[in-house]
Formats: C-alpha cells, sequence, structure tokens
C-alpha cells in the first residue's frame, strides 16, 4: 500500500536526537545494533480504556518533571474536531484560552532515572496507515528495542478479586504464563493495535497489555487497573514504575465500592457473588483453552452493569435531596 510521506506528520524539536543520544547512547540515536535502546510506550485515549487504566498509567508517568519534549505529530491533520471538539475558556467577554489537541513524544525517566520514551494523546481520526509509518519511523530513528501499548477493557469479573491482564505481542518470552481469556476474536481496530500489527511486521519488537476492569466499574478511575498495567510494563521492560499515588487510591476505591455494595439491594450483591464464584471456578486453569468457556448460570456482566447503574443512579437521587 502506497500512502503519503509520513516525514510531513511529526517533526522534531531542536536538540531532540541530541537529547536522545545523550540518554541511551549513539545506538539509541542512530537506529543501530544497541541492545539497550529505548522502550517506548504509547497510548492514545478516545479508544476504549475502561477504569482509565491507561489514562491513569499516562498521567502518572508525565509527572517527571525532568521529562523532554522531542516531537510533535501533527494533531491538526490528524484529529477530526467536530467528532471530538477541543474545549475554549470564556472570560467575560472574550475567549481567554484554547486547548488544543496535541499528540506528543516525550523522553522520561522512571523512579531511578532510567530514562524512556513515551508517544501519548489523542488517537488520530484519519491517515492511519500514514501515522503507523510515522511511528515505525520513529522508532527506527530513535534504535527503539520495544514498543509497549496498554489500556483497560471491560469484563466480567469481581472487583474482589486480582485484576487480569490479556497480553498480546511477538515476543514469547515477554508474554508471560497469563491465563488465556480468548481465542480467535473479531474486534474493531484501534490505532495502538494498528501500530503494534504494522511494527510486528516490520519485525519490532512489540509487546501489549489489555487489564481486566470490572463491568460496573468501567467508566469510573480504577487504579487497581492501572497498578496492574505498571507491573506489567516493569517485568517486560526492567523500569521502575511503582505508581505510589495510585497505590495510596486503591484501598480508598475499594472500601467505597464494598460499601456501596453493601448498602445496595440484593440483587446486587448476588450479582457480585456469581461473578466471585465464575472467577475462582476459573482461577488457575492457565491449562485450559478459554477460561470464559466454562458453563455457569451466573449474571451476566450487563446485568451487573446494570444493577449497580441503577443502585449509583438512586445514590445519586437521594443525595439532591
Amino acid at each position: 500500500m502506497t500512502v503519503l510521506d509520513p516525514k510531513a506528520l511529526y517533526a522534531y524539536e531542536p536538540q531532540a536526537l541530541a537529547a536522545v543520544e545523550a540518554a541511551f547512547g549513539p545506538g539509541g540515536s542512530t537506529g543501530g545494533s544497541n541492545a539497550a535502546g529505548p522502550v517506548l510506550l504509547h497510548f492514545f485515549d478516545g479508544f476504549m480504556d475502561a477504569g482509565e487504566a491507561g489514562t491513569q498509567v499516562v498521567a502518572h508517568l508525565m509527572e517527571d518533571r525532568q521529562r523532554v519534549l522531542l516531537a510533535r505529530f501533527d494533531a491538526d491533520r490528524l484529529v477530526d474536531y467536530r467528532a471530538r471538539r477541543p474545549t475554549m475558556i470564556f472570560d467575560r467577554d472574550r475567549w481567554a484560552a484554547y486547548d488544543a489537541p496535541t499528540i506528543d513524544l516525550y523522553l522520561l525517566h522512571d523512579s531511578v532515572g532510567a530514562p524512556f520514551l513515551l508517544i501519548s494523546g489523542p488517537e488520530p481520526d484519519v491517515e492511519w496507515e500514514r501515522f503507523a509509518a510515522a511511528v515505525a519511523e520513529v522508532v527506527e530513528q530513535l534504535g527503539v528495542r520495544l514498543t509497549v501499548n496498554f489500556h483497560g477493557i471491560p469484563m466480567g469479573v469481581p472487583h474482589t478479586r486480582p485484576v487480569g491482564l490479556t497480553p498480546h505481542g511477538n515476543r514469547d518470552d515477554l508474554l508471560g504464563l497469563y491465563p488465556r481469556w480468548f481465542e480467535k476474536v473479531q474486534v474493531p481496530a484501534s490505532i495502538a493495535a494498528m501500530v503494534e500489527f504494522r511494527l510486528a511486521e516490520a519485525g519490532h519488537d512489540v509487546l501489549g497489555f489489555s487489564a481486566h476492569v470490572p463491568h460496573y466499574l468501567a467508566r469510573t478511575p480504577y487504579p487497581q487497573a492501572a497498578i496492574a498495567v505498571l507491573e506489567a510494563v516493569q517485568a517486560a521492560t526492567g523500569l521502575v514504575l511503582p505508581g505510589g499515588t495510585m497505590r495510596a487510591r486503591q484501598d480508598e476505591v475499594r472500601a467505597d465500592v464494598d460499601q456501596q455494595i453493601a448498602e445496595g439491594d440484593g440483587e446486587l450483591r448476588s450479582a457480585v457473588a456469581g461473578l466471585e464464584q465464575q472467577y475462582d471456578a476459573v482461577a488457575g486453569a492457565a491449562n485450559r483453552e478459554n477460561l470464559l468457556a466454562e458453563p455457569a448460570d451466573l449474571p451476566s456482566a450487563d446485568e451487573l452493569g446494570r444493577a449497580f447503574e441503577e443502585f449509583l443512579a438512586e445514590q445519586g437521587d437521594g443525595s439532591g435531596d
């Protein structure tokens, strides 16, 4: 397939390549064979991200005060403003600010100062092949040794059990011994999946993690999922990404959800108990072909989600009296 020149989609900041070479050495900026080349993480807002797993991870990583902007992609070309309108500030009698969308490449550092790369921003609406080719150029130009993406997906699992992960990529040694929850399925595409697919086709090492978020908590920040992602990325890359702020919040979130379920009706508690039984029935059965194939007469994720949303709505109505 012939696409427009991907070089026109991004531009490096002055001294960007020098900053990468200083951080990673000559092999990390020339596309050479340096085995210690950069790790590139990428997450794009706009597709599925249950529990804001990916959003929370990026926010945590961007707390690095030593971050360096390396390059900017042409968001004005890639983003459909009418589909996702940016925000503006109106102050009394004039427009005071405009929050322009950006898709940026940053040089960041982990907790012990080790450098890595991150691309984040809104998911491109158009020119996916061209954007994927642009990312591939960056990977080759900067000598990236591994790209990793992540997000959250809603699952029929209880919040009272550990967060599961579905890994994917072309490195069996990095996929780990996670249970298989899926066989072959057809799903809507995302730019993160597209980039992973095209990079793998070109022979680059790729890896991704989908965190399993309880269906009934998919629309609220769920730090447990973000922490699971951080731990998986740490194990695969050697980066130190502890996520102290999110860890501090997970107990608070768990206690709040437990309280709301305890105060809800019996149907809600029964639904959660059903999910617990289903989870426990398949936990540790990694040798089974598909963990979700286990037959069980249990409440569906949709039924649980509706019950929980109805309870939350009732709580909201009561608070306004």
